[in-house]
């Protein structure tokens, strides 16, 4: 007998995290993936197949900088019927919303896709549309970044790739770099790699440098539904000192000002009229400007960084099932108000070889704490901190405030110890004799980023 056609919600990028949440909502073998087969090659995708009762599937088509998944995805329909198209990944943000875009299902759109990919397409777009932006310059060459750092007023420069992802190859420059460390950091961003996380097949890179902002950072997440904005959520973030400004810590909802909030929900509906986007989640990063918010970047798919499950804690909801409702074209059922808060902090330590991992039993069994994950074990080499990939764990906690879950959350990274041999160039230095910790902010630090 002929088994039955189930249609498929598709995902374009295999995101494990995401799919385990979807086995709660969906019926068995009800999942395609849609996986591009250079990074396929790379990561342990085929062990992982087999672990999710949703998953019919992983087929195989490329979608970083190719349109063979969005052909694959209408294969798909022909044979099953898709029900909705969801993007799993950054790199799989433009071909989701093509593919929803062709069948007439709910999606960013082809063309708000394309530019929240491209910090350039989205600076251009805003400012047309009479948002604030900082000053800002696309560069093709070291030459152009030492003319945008030579440019009245002089002012501290960021200079990032347009078009990728994680906070990868991101600098913070000085007007008074000289020459030579110019071109290094230009050979940096430009020859920033991300290992499994890309295909091995030619990649059209874009990169811009802008002046940069004071104020405290956040992000805003949200679920936008034919235009308009449906949910709402601020996240307050810490990110590292010096060159590098990775996150390394979160809490949610964060303690705004109501003059705040009102700004940054009429910035969120600015940009969504800006950007003409459709259907789908965001999530956008404002800085706290004394002028009022500046919006840093927008993405076009689930925030990463664990925010989802912060979501869920706070809020009381799964935020993937909403997004998946959303785009098979159903109208969730949002929570008005969160429940509590949540934080999480990162761990990291300095370059050298991981010699030893201590007190994740004690982080676990302290109060608030309600997860601890650490991925560094002993032989682990450590580059240091450049971009997110370079996080070694991280610390999740609860409370009835912001200031509550953020100490609960730096208790728990407090307890946690990671030795580090340094590198062999610094000298043969005993690993005993020679530690780095697990870097967390302190709780002054932490109210200084939750206005």
């Amino acid at each position: 007998m002929t088994p039955p056609v189930v249609p498929q919600l598709v995902m374009v990028g295999f995101f494990p995290a995401f799919i385990r949440s979807l086995e709660q909502l969906l019926p068995p073998r009800s999942l395609t993936v849609v996986e591009d087969p250079g990074v396929y090659v790379k990561k342990p995708i085929a062990a992982m197949e087999g672990s999710f009762q949703c998953l019919t599937e992983v087929r195989l088509a490329a979608y970083q900088q190719s349109d063979e998944a969005v052909e694959e995805v209408l294969r798909i329909d022909r044979a099953h019927g898709v029900t909705g198209v969801l993007p799993g990944l950054e790199y799989a943000v433009e071909a989701a919303a093509a593919a929803a875009e062709a069948l007439g299902l709910r999606g960013l759109g082809t063309a708000a896709a394309r530019t929240l990919r491209d910090k350039i397409l989205l600076r251009e777009r805003t400012v047309a549309a009479g948002m604030a932006a900082p000053v800002f310059r696309e560069l093709r060459s070291a030459e152009d970044l030492a003319a945008f750092l030579a440019r009245e007023p002089r002012r501290e420069t960021v200079l990032k790739p347009a078009n990728r992802q994680a906070s990868l190859g991101v600098r913070f420059l000085p007007p008074d770099t000289p020459p030579e460390e110019v071109a290094a950091a230009w050979r940096a961003t430009t020859g920033a790699d991300e290992g499994a996380q890309i295909a091995d097949r030619p990649m059209a890179w874009r990169y811009l440098a802008e002046e940069r902002l004071d104020g405290p950072e956040i992000s805003a997440e949200a679920l936008v539904r034919d235009g308009r904005l449906i949910f709402l959520n601020i996240t307050a973030k810490t990110t590292a000192d010096g060159a590098h400004p990775v996150e390394l810590g979160h809490v949610l909802p964060a303690a705004l000002p109501p003059a705040t909030d009102s700004a940054l929900r009429d910035g969120m509906a600015a940009l969504i009229d800006a950007v003409g986007i459709g259907s789908g989640i965001l999530c956008a990063e404002w800085i706290l400007t004394e002028r009022g918010p500046v919006l840093v970047e927008c993405a076009g798919r689930c925030p990463g960084d664990s925010i989802m499950d912060l979501l869920a804690l706070a809020w009381g909801d799964d935020f993937h099932h909403q997004l998946a409702r959303l785009l098979r074209g159903e109208d969730p059922e949002l929570p008005a108000a969160a429940r509590r808060c949540a934080a999480i902090r990162f761990l990291h330590a300095g370059p050298g070889t991981i010699t030893a991992v201590e007190g994740v039993p004690e982080a676990r069994s302290l109060p608030g704490v309600r997860e601890v994950v650490v991925t560094a074990v002993p032989g682990h080499t450590v580059q240091g901190l450049h971009s997110s990939w370079d996080r070694l764990g991280h610390v999740v906690a609860t409370g009835a405030t912001p200031a509550e879950a953020l100490a609960a959350a730096e208790r728990g990274a407090a307890r946690i110890h990671l030795a580090v041999a340094p590198a062999a160039a610094t000298g043969p230095a005993p690993a005993a004799s020679v530690t780095s910790t697990a870097s967390v902010t302190s709780t002054a630090d932490q109210q200084r980023i939750a206005p």
